[in-house]
């Protein structure tokens, strides 16, 4: 997994592998999780839809504070607006929502979408290795087939509970926002909610 790292005198590519040869510790993994959730609160608040969240567009700072950018295929919906549709599909094969890539229909539930697999991949360590495939069902198949506590706690044995806590929650929360069906993925209001350990039905 790549983040493009951006510092006030020079940009360096940070490589965030399933090796563990990273520096990258769980706070900072986290923490940049929270702040990608908390970007996308504002774009959505616009309200504007990104259709293309990954990791080569979350760009972090000197302090590891991440920042979304390239809204080259952004659209801005109109203010009782909640869903358009399109026949012309772009973006980038294993982050585009299915409803998007099979119906070309565009929804803020359509970065949720690459939201969760943006977490899965920060908090597994794990890339959703794309190739050609435009979907990641493998790749959230795979995760939800093997990140169970045990796991958890094995791919991370150094952490305390709480951590440990928090590993689970973003893997639960990253396959909410999966979810084929996009009625059933969470807002980013509760996304964040969550994340802050505050109940969200």
């Amino acid at each position: 997994m790549i983040f493009k790292s951006l510092s006030w005198s020079a940009s360096v590519i940070l490589c965030v592998t399933s090796s563990g040869d990273t520096k990258m510790d769980w706070d900072t993994r986290f923490n940049i999780i929270k702040g990608i959730c908390e970007g996308l609160l504002f774009v959505h608040s616009i309200p504007i839809v990104h259709m293309d969240l990954k990791p080569e567009n979350i760009l972090l700072d000197s302090n590891m504070v991440p920042k979304i950018a390239d809204f080259g295929l952004s659209r801005l919906f109109g203010q009782e607006q909640t869903r358009m549709n399109t026949q012309n599909v772009v973006g980038s094969y294993g982050y585009i929502a299915p409803e998007y890539l099979y119906r070309g229909e565009i929804s803020t539930k359509s970065d949720i979408y690459s939201l969760g697999v943006l977490i899965l991949e920060t908090t597994t360590r794990e890339e959703n290795c794309r190739g050609n495939k435009p979907s990641a069902e493998q790749f959230i198949k795979k995760v939800r087939e093997n990140w169970t506590e045990q796991h958890i706690v094995s791919e991370y044995p150094s952490l305390k509970a709480d951590s440990l806590r928090q590993i689970k929650k973003c893997i639960e929360i990253g396959l909410q926002c999966v979810e084929t069906d996009r009625q059933r993925r969470p807002s980013i209001e509760k996304v964040i909610d969550q994340l802050n350990g505050r109940h969200s039905n």
